[in-house]
């Protein structure tokens, strides 16, 4: 019988241990298989309906994707550049189409071509990050591709990267890096740094720490407080599967117009749960899903 030299059975060694190691870490950063299910599932906001054709054709690569959805969609944010190629009254339009299926019968209504790269920017639709994000997600969904929606601060718009602007990407499953990575469809960014987006509970934490400067928040609302705890609530909307319209909102924002002081201890202690768990959705998922249903402060939405 052959004998393996010593130092050979060593290095096998090493080579066996380094692979047990790296799937054993690939194993433990991947979801449960429920969860990525879930995220490959359209909600009653991200279902196509019956225009779900319109994806077949589509760029299969995440940045041309993102490019095919800018042509299109406008921010509100950047209509100034389209001063003279759209109607003006047409500044948001959100509100009158809320779900990918109502923005699709209205995208085809304009140019029967579909989601065709050649659409002109009056044939487009006027509206924010959350609807480029929805569009995103469901043709990711379509393709059985999770996705989930998340809210927060990002750090690249506009030329101040000191200024932090009220947000909505996505986070994609990407089975090659075995990891979800960001994708901004609005702004066409895919796989980019994570430390450029600000999570919802990330500002939270910030602001309970007294610690972030209420100068470098930019969004709709008077104050930094009211807008994390917005954005807060939309994130929890979001991971669970609720792409609630972000001008509904529950009465616990109200409350905190003049800031956090605003809020009792239970909604604070309430909040810096939703925070903790929202830092790894994947592991509480079910306690995310609870307290959405059983927390009143949490679903009595109102237009703000």
């Amino acid at each position: 019988m052959r004998l393996i030299p010593f130092n050979l059975k060593i290095h096998m060694f090493l080579i066996l241990f380094i692979i047990t190691r790296c799937t054993n870490q690939e194993q433990k950063n991947r979801p449960p298989e429920h969860i990525l299910a879930k995220y490959t599932g359209y909600s009653q906001y991200t279902d196509p309906g019956k225009f779900v054709y319109l994806f077949d054709g589509l760029p299969e690569s995440l940045e041309e994707l993102c490019n095919r959805i800018k042509k299109q969609l406008i921010h509100p944010y950047d209509i100034g550049q389209y001063i003279g190629k759209t109607p003006e009254d047409r500044i948001v339009e959100d509100q009158t189409i809320p779900t990918v299926s109502l923005m699709l019968a209205e995208l085809l209504k304009r140019d029967e071509n579909g989601l065709a790269p050649s659409r002109q920017p009056e044939d487009r639709l006027v509206v924010a990050c959350v609807h480029h994000c929805m569009l995103f997600a469901s043709i990711c969904r379509h393709r059985g591709i999770p996705v989930r929606i998340r809210a927060g601060f990002a750090k690249y718009i506009g030329e101040d990267d000191r200024i932090r602007v009220s947000h909505v990407v996505c986070e994609v499953w990407d089975h090659e890096q075995n990891q979800w990575i960001l994708v901004d469809p609005d702004r066409q960014r895919v796989d980019f740094p994570r430390h450029e987006f600000e999570f919802a509970y990330e500002t939270w934490g910030r602001l309970r720490s007294n610690n972030l400067d209420k100068n470098q928040y930019v969004s709709r609302y008077k104050t930094v407080d009211q807008a994390t705890v917005h954005l807060l609530c939309h994130d929890l909307s979001y991971v669970i599967g609720n792409e609630e319209p972000y001008w509904n909102d529950p009465s616990i924002v109200a409350k905190s117009q003049t800031g956090i002081t605003g809020l009792s201890q239970n909604e604070l202690e309430l909040l810096d749960k939703i925070s903790a768990f929202l830092k790894n959705p994947d592991v509480h998922l079910e306690e995310l899903v609870n307290i959405q249903k059983v927390t009143p402060v949490l679903n009595d939405y109102e237009v703000m």
